[in-house]
């Protein structure tokens, strides 16, 4: 059969939310479907960045029998849209979509969109048994579908616990040199051809907004990874690497056994850490074998709602780690939310100090907004502050952006409702200005960089576009 896979924008109210990352997910995928014979064709609206009009025009340009898509559950409005207009064009098509709108929200996607079957947790197993199965879909498990009106659910399926035994990324049937052209390791300010890349799948811990736990912990074995990444650098050229997972560091003789084998392909790199399973030693080999950057999820520089978050690790795990990062000579990101249940006045000023004691400019304070699958999500449920999952689905799509208007779903705060966005942009002013009198003259230097960065991405209009609205917001506060 033919499978077109879609993969729907990253956006919120007609805004990217980034950059265009090659979909992993849907390249297991993809490479299942032709193991079992079938074939393949990948239409990335996301790393196209096509208008609604154009994806329309471009849908006539495949033939197909079968559509799959991939979609987070910020896309729920866009999946809506998209399987409607499909269904207008071609009627008999079956629709199928996974990824976590599918795994978390299928009763929603069954019952108010045109999608005709939910693929859910891991699809590479599902959709080959899916594929043969149309007339049988009560043995395909891990599924839910529409049935005379109503919603079935078949038998959830096991996770793939070997993870070699998932089949080869096809990575010749997707746009590359996209992907390739728009990501770069972060701390590295010259180009590089970067490719992001997944060692494993879950995540050992089980913070209380994010649901990459649920799953457990499946790893790939480094020398299976090595041979992927070789294989990229020779047929694309690559000269860097972006690892997704969303602890790297979580096992030391893994990331040292990484460490090992990655230097001799000469590649530069970043990954995500943790603040409390990092040391100097550690940062060092990591820096010599071609790391640039060290993501940090700090989220606050509150003990008591990191208390409440479930995060399990100090703020002074988090002050060590980010110092030791800088005298190291790698860059640490700094990921921070504001307005998780319990953030108030007091809580809010120890994030602002903690930028203070480790004497950095400052990040976005990103909308805390609970999503399906997290134990956030299902708390607000059970409080009642969710009582229509659709409608919440529907709102997610501007959730937990920084500049988006609606960008709190919830007030959990003791702040006002209407007061949330001004509270927040106050306090990133004050850390940033807490920093220029520290820095007046590296701060500048910053600045001028900055500028200059953005020139040369966005020209110089938008640029001084998107200064002038930052001045504006600043001042506002």
């Amino acid at each position: 059969m033919k499978i077109l896979l879609i993969q729907p924008p990253n956006q919120y109210e007609g805004h990217s939310r980034g950059t265009a990352f090659f979909p992993i997910g849907l390249g297991y995928v993809a490479g299942a479907l032709l193991e079992a014979g079938h074939e393949v064709q990948i239409f990335d609206i996301n790393a196209y960045d096509y208008s609604k009009t154009e994806v329309l025009s471009r849908l006539n340009e495949f033939q197909f029998d079968v559509i799959g898509i991939s979609a987070m559950s910020t896309q729920y409005n866009y999946v809506k849209w998209l399987a409607a207009e499909i269904k207008k064009q071609r009627p008999d098509i079956k629709i199928i979509l996974g990824w976590v709108l599918a795994s978390y929200n299928y009763p929603e996607v069954l019952n108010h969109t045109a999608v005709d079957i939910c693929v859910i947790g891991e699809g590479e197993n599902t959709i080959k048994e899916l594929m043969s199965n149309f007339d049988n879909l009560n043995i395909v498990d891990g599924i839910a579908y529409r049935e005379a009106g109503k919603i079935t659910v078949n038998n959830n399926r096991r996770y793939i616990e070997n993870l070699s035994q998932t089949p080869r990324v096809p990575y010749e049937l997707f746009p590359m040199e996209i992907y390739i052209g728009m990501i770069n390791v972060i701390g590295v300010k010259q180009k590089k051809r970067t490719i992001n890349i997944s060692t494993g799948r879950g995540c050992p811990f089980n913070c209380h907004f994010c649901s990459k736990s649920f799953s457990g912990v499946r790893l790939r074995s480094i020398d299976e990874v090595m041979s992927e990444i070789a294989e990229l650098k020779q047929q694309y050229q690559i000269e860097g690497v972006f690892f997704t997972d969303e602890c790297l560091v979580f096992s030391r003789p893994r990331i040292l056994d990484l460490c090992s084998k990655i230097k001799p392909l000469n590649l530069v790199w970043s990954c995500q850490g943790r603040v409390n399973l990092v040391d100097k030693e550690l940062l060092t080999v990591m820096k010599e074998a071609g790391c640039r950057a060290v993501g940090y999820g700090v989220e606050s520089g509150s003990q008591e709602i990191l208390r409440a978050m479930n995060k399990n690790t100090l703020v002074k795990q988090a002050v060590e780690a980010i110092k030791m990062t800088d005298e190291v000579g790698l860059e640490p990101i700094i990921q921070m939310m504001f307005g998780y249940p319990g953030e108030n006045e007091k809580t809010l000023q120890e994030t602002v100090d903690f930028f203070t004691a480790i004497d950095h400019p400052g990040t976005e304070l990103c909308p805390t907004t609970p999503l399906p699958g997290t134990y956030l999500w299902q708390w607000c449920k059970e409080k009642g502050l969710i009582t229509d999952e659709k409608e919440a689905l529907e709102k997610l799509e501007s959730g937990y952006m920084p500049d988006a208007v609606d960008g709190f779903q919830i007030n959990f705060t003791d702040f006002p409702a209407d007061k949330l966005r001004e509270v927040r942009l106050a306090a990133e002013a004050q850390i940033r200005r807490n920093y220029i009198r520290r820095h007046p003259i590296k701060s500048t230097i910053m600045f001028v960089d900055k500028v200059f960065r953005f020139i040369k991405r966005f020209g110089i209009k938008k640029t001084i576009k998107k200064i002038s609205q930052k001045l504006k917001l600043t001042r506002a506060v």
